[in-house]
């Protein structure tokens, strides 16, 4: 049964990408344009995060921190090391991506010219199984991560034996691995059980400040209410798929539609009548009576009412999502290439949640639904959301690309803005002198880095000791 209606096509990921390989990809590599000591002052076409938008602007840096950003005539000419020009780049913090599937990045963007069936179906058939194949697809992830200006990540981990959540661990990426488990009917009890034992299993990955693992129960069509408690019991990082389709509310408060027919089909899920038991209510109430509490990073968030409810009772949700301190990861791109809002339903809500007091941070999902091979990040989200929201403050969608995404993944935000201090890595993006602000919405060029990507920084913890190298001596646009 056709669920979703995909309508997007996408090239091959170039073979410098999915190949894989145990090594960096030079190609792709973070490298630090602004030496690690001395004091070093750029003169850019804008500066923007999370606060505020500078035209021009200076950015005061000294052993790599920030130490004022301004208009050129507020900074003056201070005493400096070295001045870098860069009359037709941007400056930005480093980007978070709340959402993603980086062991999907092997694939590359997929059309769904056959539907959403068939289309799943090839994801599902081609998605790494072997353990070098999968640390293969996460290390492209990466490289293509930084290709994009991030550096931080909520991935989703899809595998069990943890092998895509070491290969992250092991990365210059901050964040949380989400490892994630099924388990709804029949499998309910299993599925608790092994959320418990997974203390113990997570003790093989090297946790580090600014690097998590998470659980993430798939979604309320897939998991039931117990394993969601299980979960948020454990005190980790938590996760989850939330309002992601239209069926996904049917399931929940009648138990039937689609989704009943799917668990059916796999079978050693429903009882002996066919049926399932459902909490009767719509997917993000059950999540928000979960006991205990947690501060859930739940993703997408597309239909957060049910048609016949009205906008009252929306409205209340969301106000209830803010007080409970959840994040919405919100992928805009795959969101229209799965089809969605359906004819009839609206768009998503990312506005009204704003307005509410919810954070929403962007995410890219996987490389399949994307049609930027040759990167992976919310630079290009921003720029697609950008379209329909020329009358946003350009900040919005900053704070939604940084430190919204730093708040979901319990990151330190301050190291995803421009303020005085460490910063988790800062990016020059080319833009439009003329229109330098707008220019980065426009423009479709990508991020290069001028420092970082740090971890340590990104969680609060002081500045790396960063020895310049003899490139980073000279510093070329």
């Amino acid at each position: 049964m056709r669920l979703l209606e995909c309508r997007s096509s996408g090239g091959s990921l170039p073979r410098r990408l999915w190949k894989g390989s145990a090594e960096p990809l030079t190609s792709l590599e973070p490298r630090d344009a602004i030496p690690g000591q001395g004091r070093v002052l750029l003169r850019a076409a804008a500066a923007i995060d999370a606060s505020q938008a500078i035209a021009p602007a200076a950015i005061l840096v000294e052993d790599a921190r920030i130490v004022a950003v301004d208009a050129p005539a507020a900074i003056g000419a201070p005493r400096v090391d070295q001045i870098i020009e860069l009359p037709t780049e941007l400056v930005c913090p480093a980007m978070v991506n709340a959402h993603a599937h980086l062991d999907l990045t092997s694939l590359g963007p997929m059309p769904c010219e056959a539907g959403f069936d068939a289309w799943l179906e090839e994801v599902r058939t081609r998605r790494p199984t072997e353990t070098a194949a999968i640390a293969d697809a996460v290390r492209a992830g990466i490289d293509a991560s930084l290709a994009g200006g991030v550096v931080a990540v909520g991935d989703i981990s899809g595998d069990r034996g943890l092998v895509a959540a070491s290969t992250l661990a092991e990365s210059d990426l901050a964040g949380t691995a989400f490892v994630e488990f099924f388990g709804i009917g029949g499998r309910v009890e299993a599925t608790v059980s092994a959320i418990r034992r997974f203390g113990r299993e997570a003790s093989a990955v090297r946790e580090s400040p600014g690097f998590r693992l998470g659980i993430q129960p798939h979604a309320p069509y897939s998991c039931g209410p117990a394993v969601y408690a299980a979960a948020a019991e454990t005190g980790r990082p938590v996760s989850t798929h939330l309002a992601e389709t239209p069926e996904e509310a049917i399931f929940t408060t009648t138990g039937t539609g689609p989704f009943l027919e799917l668990l059916q089909r796999i079978g050693g899920i429903t009882d002996d009548a066919g049926a399932v038991a459902v909490s009767g209510r719509h997917p993000i109430d059950q999540l928000l009576e979960t006991s205990p509490a947690a501060r859930w990073l739940v993703a997408h968030l597309n239909y957060p009412a049910m048609p016949a409810e009205d906008e009252d009772v929306r409205r209340r949700r969301f106000e209830a999502l803010a007080r409970a301190g959840f994040t919405v990861a919100f992928c805009p791109r795959a969101s229209r290439f799965l089809g969605h809002p359906r004819p009839g339903r609206n768009g998503h809500p990312w506005r009204s949640l704003l307005e509410a007091g919810v954070e929403v941070a962007l995410g890219t999902d996987g490389m399949p639904c994307l049609d930027t091979p040759d990167r992976l990040g919310t630079l290009d989200e921003v720029r697609f959301l950008r379209d329909g929201a020329r009358d946003l403050d350009p900040t919005v969608l900053l704070r939604m690309a940084t430190t919204a995404g730093a708040i979901g993944l319990g990151l330190d935000p301050a190291a995803f803005t421009l303020e005085p201090g460490p910063v988790a890595g800062l990016l020059a993006i080319a833009t439009d002198p003329a229109e330098p602000i707008e220019g980065l919405f426009t423009g479709r060029s990508t991020p290069r880095w001028l420092l970082g990507p740090d971890r340590g920084i990104a969680a609060g913890g002081p500045a790396s000791d960063r020895v310049p190298s003899a490139s980073s001596d000279i510093i070329s646009p």
